[in-house]
């Protein structure tokens, strides 16, 4: 049997590094273009930002701790620029943190605007470079051909945004209910339920597009046979159904139904995406885990 290296914290580290990517282009997107609709939003993705880099950091340290590293060594991850991926990969994280930690004393203190959103527009392509990193890392492991779609990437930046987006949305109820001064705006978006409904129903539009878009690289994959051997892996393929059908077909037909608002109260439209969303989150693990999991077993 074919031993694993990398395991389910590399998974989650793959996993919440995309989010943080993700959910920084969702901040910087309504930043610039909500005009002040979506300010709720955009703190929120920053802030989902900034912990998800942290996680990340916690889960790649608890991972290396499987083996005996040098602590100092670890800082040779910043000396290979640019012939090492995981040195660039680096080097974007550690940038995104600076941009996305400034952003958000700039939401904290409500100030330099203009500073905000030209930190946005760097924030936003370090954003899709770190989700797209996720993938390349992958892609650029030795010997392992299941990693080398040129569609990977791409299906995981946008599942980067999707998830991001989603824990973004989600962050806004849990900080009004457990620190609701943490940010005030949040509570008042939250109990202004037609207009945090709206913000939802808009939302859900931009989900739909994204799962279209993801489902699609996902089909691609399997007709290029790069996923179709996912189908014969056992409980690895029942993890990819359920991939599939949870973590995108269903949030899909929510993101659908929810267009028909005059069927869906506002209070159920907020319970309904509350779960989509987390449907999402967790289809989003289970993309990296099964492709992390079936590169190392298909050789």
């Amino acid at each position: 049997m074919t031993e694993l290296s990398w395991g389910i914290l590399l998974a989650a580290y793959i996993f919440v590094g995309g989010m943080a990517g993700g959910a920084f282009m969702i901040a910087a997107l309504a930043d610039l273009f909500g005009k002040e609709k979506y300010r709720e939003l955009s703190k929120s993705g920053t802030y989902v930002s900034i912990i998800s880099i942290l996680v990340g950091l916690v889960l790649l340290v608890l991972d290396l701790g499987r083996f005996e590293v040098d602590p100092l060594g670890i800082l040779n991850a910043f000396r290979h620029f640019p012939t090492s991926m995981m040195t660039v990969g680096t080097w974007i994280i550690s940038a995104l943190t600076i941009v996305a930690l400034m952003t958000a004393l700039m939401w904290i203190f409500e100030g330099l605007t203009i500073a905000r959103k030209l930190l946005g527009i760097v924030g936003f392509i370090l954003g899709g470079s770190t989700t797209a990193y996720t993938g390349l890392l992958l892609a650029f492991a030795r010997g392992r051909p299941f990693w080398t779609s040129p569609f990977l990437p791409w299906t995981f930046i946008v599942s980067g945004a999707l998830t991001g987006l989603a824990m973004s949305l989600l962050l806004i109820p849990v900080i009004t209910l457990f620190v609701p001064r943490f940010s005030p705006d949040f509570k008042t978006l939250v109990n202004d339920k037609q207009r945090f409904a709206n913000v939802l129903i808009t939302s859900q539009r931009y989900v739909f597009i994204m799962i279209i878009i993801e489902l699609g690289l996902v089909l691609i994959e399997i007709l290029t046979g790069h996923f179709g051997a996912l189908l014969n892996l056992g409980g690895l393929s029942i993890l990819f159904f359920i991939y599939v059908t949870l973590g995108l077909l269903l949030p899909l037909a929510v993101a659908y139904f929810m267009q028909k608002t005059e069927y869906i109260s506002v209070v159920m439209q907020a319970r309904i995406s509350m779960i989509s969303f987390v449907l999402i989150l967790v289809g989003g693990f289970l993309l990296r885990y099964v492709i992390l999991t079936a590169g190392q077993l298909i050789l």
